[in-house]
């Protein structure tokens, strides 16, 4: 299980006065917007509001919350580079592709976090081996998971030399935003492999058929309707439980199946704190009817949670972390 250690880092000073004059204006500011975003024409009720929304900071029926400061640490390095890591480790094909320029570029030279480097040699192994991440806000989770899922999609492409087809990694969020919030990073780290890798997003706003707006915008690499996903279900399927529920019992749907059979080897559960009490029974039932569906086992499936407030990852609650996962994933806690 990786888990991280926070180093001490210098904190700059800021003078008292900077948060006490911000703040008021952040309410200000934040009322006006609201007041004119809600875009009332009678000017008694636009008066109303404007009075009701400039109760000063901190005072009950103030618009705008007090604010809450949280600081935030560097995370140990591995101390290697990430083109270090190639061949032994990660290909050298995604190397590349994760150091190509956008807003999400990977660098060669980066160091990536300890706990990176740890998930990543954890799911490398050959025998399956499931994980659980537990750290904070902006430590780079998702990069836990999403590397080595993109390594052996990168090795399998090599290998085929064509368009991979049928649903190798299964990442499931809570909300749609979180699901929207993949697109960047997943577009720009699948281009450069030329449509041999590809993902979708599938929730309630997925397209039945293809946007001609779409077509012209030439995604080889993202599935954007429901048509091409079942006539050809991509790689990597980001979706929630709620479609995921409706793609196991419609007929519409049975297509995504029968091509992934036997296929599906990552399933990601992300934000898995969400998924406490009947929320997380339910879950579990779901999972093993996704591997009766896809016709795998269990013991060939790299399950990996996420949460940035899981807990502990130390002593008696690790432990239970384990249990968790294992009691979600329907596998043994030691392989955990």
């Amino acid at each position: 299980m990786p888990e991280t250690k926070a180093e001490t880092m210098p904190v700059p000073s800021l003078s008292p006065s900077y948060f006490s004059s911000l703040l008021p204006e952040l309410a200000t500011r934040a009322a006006r917007a609201t007041v004119s975003t809600l875009g009332f024409s009678n000017p008694a009720l636009r008066q109303y509001l404007s009075d009701r929304f400039s109760v000063e900071l901190g005072e009950p029926g103030c618009f705008v919350g007090e604010p809450v400061f949280e600081a935030t640490f560097g995370w140990e390095s591995a101390n290697i580079r990430f083109d270090a890591l190639a061949p032994s480790l990660l290909s050298r094909s995604l190397v590349h592709a994760l150091d190509q320029e956008s807003n999400e570029r990977y660098p060669h030279d980066r160091q990536p976090h300890r706990h990176q480097l740890e998930a990543w040699e954890l799911l490398a192994r050959p025998e399956p081996q499931s994980v659980i991440v537990t750290s904070g806000t902006g430590s780079g989770k998702t990069e836990c998971f999403m590397i080595p899922i993109l390594d052996q999609l990168a090795r399998e492409a090599e290998a085929s030399r064509g368009t991979i087809d049928g649903v190798r990694a299964l990442f499931l969020y809570p909300l749609n935003a979180l699901i929207q919030s993949q697109q960047e990073r997943l577009h720009a780290w699948t281009s450069p492999f030329e449509g041999k890798i590809r993902f979708c997003l599938y929730n309630g706003q997925t397209p039945e058929r293809p946007d001609p707006q779409h077509i012209a915008a030439k995604k080889p690499n993202q599935v954007l309707d429901r048509q091409t996903l079942r006539s050809s279900p991509p790689s990597i399927l980001v979706t929630n439980a709620t479609m995921l529920e409706y793609m196991l019992v419609r007929s519409q749907d049975a297509p995504i199946l029968e091509q992934s059979k036997g296929k599906l080897q990552w399933i990601v559960l992300d934000e898995a704190h969400s998924y406490i009490g009947s929320q997380a029974a339910e879950l579990s039932l779901l999972l093993r009817r996704v591997l009766h569906g896809f016709g795998v086992d269990s013991s060939n499936v790299r399950f990996v949670a996420t949460s940035a407030t899981i807990g502990d990852p130390k002593g008696a609650a690790g432990q239970k972390l384990k249990e968790f996962l294992g009691g979600l994933a329907g596998v043994s806690p030691e392989r955990v």
